[in-house]
């Protein structure tokens, strides 16, 4: 006797037959169920692909300056090539993100210059370049001194020249006297070549008045030193230089740096993979020699701007 129903009527006996048509409905159910999950299982690896890894996605930039004056260096790239190549992939859509045998190296080309150890240099200046500093220290190891690209570096470059080491561009500060045409009557015998502050106006220059002058030098022909100065109504100054007049340099700009020059730097070091040794300097101070060199100081076309970002 079959099992009783709800209402005590017996159960249904269930029929066995061969009808072909049950095995479909039974296949097409099961096919129902697979695709439901596969849906499912594509859904759910979709979402998860939908944000792909990018090491180069912007961050928070802290500032150059910490609280405590401690400099925030950004990222360094080890190499500018594979740094520049990746981004160009990355901006074409030809990299996902996903294959890590490319994200990997990519991650490992970042420095964090903040966490290397820091330390001091001292050597002899061998190179200058857009920057950085090439320097030979006493065991004749090379080193590159880079400052920070935000300008925030502390540098002071001291010593004496001759006038002669004067270029257009530089900022000088003498005291002198000139006449109504801007003409100064004697030769110098010493000037300084300073940095002036963005922004900076100087005192209007006076005839017939011996004073402070700050100006800019115009140009340099035999001994004939033109400057420029943006106040008053004398605004072009000529004077007269000699073998023996000094330059006093006083700047904070490592572009005045030169062959030969001593250098003390402060700073993180960082030893490459291709035996290259950097000092990401906080602090350096340039001292001409008492005969500086008369060889001018080259500029390196692979600067370390192009490699911090």
């Amino acid at each position: 006797m079959g099992a009783l129903g709800d209402q005590g009527t017996p159960a249904p006996t269930k029929q066995i037959t061969n009808d072909p048509r049950d095995n479909m409905y039974k296949t097409s159910l099961l096919a129902a169920f697979a695709a439901l999950a596969f849906t499912s299982l594509a859904s759910s690896s979709l979402f998860a692909q939908s944000a792909p890894y990018d090491p180069y996605a912007p961050q928070v930039e802290e500032p150059p300056i910490a609280a405590d004056g401690s400099l925030n260096w950004p990222v360094f790239y080890k190499s500018a090539s594979l740094q520049a190549n990746y981004e160009k992939l990355w901006n074409m859509g030809a990299c996902l993100g996903t294959n890590k045998k490319i994200t990997i190296p990519v991650a490992n080309n970042r420095l964090d210059i903040n966490k290397m150890p820091e330390g001091k240099l001292e050597g002899i200046v061998m190179r200058v370049g857009k920057g950085q500093l090439f320097v030979r220290q006493a065991d004749g190891k090379i080193k590159k001194i880079a400052v920070h690209p935000a300008g925030v570096s502390r540098i002071d470059v001291t010593g004496d020249v001759p006038a002669r080491w004067l270029k257009p561009g530089m900022g000088v500060r003498l005291v002198g006297q000139v006449d109504e045409s801007g003409h100064g009557p004697d030769t110098l015998e010493q000037l300084d070549i300073v940095t002036i502050p963005p922004g900076f106006e100087p005192n209007p220059v006076v005839a017939g008045k011996r004073q402070s002058i700050v100006a800019v030098v115009a140009s340099l022909r035999g001994n004939r030193l033109l400057l420029k100065t943006p106040s008053g109504s004398l605004r072009r100054l000529s004077f007269q230089i000699s073998d023996e007049t000094v330059a006093h340099v006083q700047v904070k700009d490592l572009a005045f740096a030169s062959v030969g020059d001593k250098v003390e730097a402060k700073g993180h070091f960082y030893s490459g993979d291709k035996n290259e040794h950097w000092v990401f300097a906080s602090d350096v101070t340039v001292s001409k020699p008492e005969a500086p060199s008369e060889e001018t100081a080259s500029t390196d076309t692979s600067t370390v701007a192009a490699r911090v970002n």
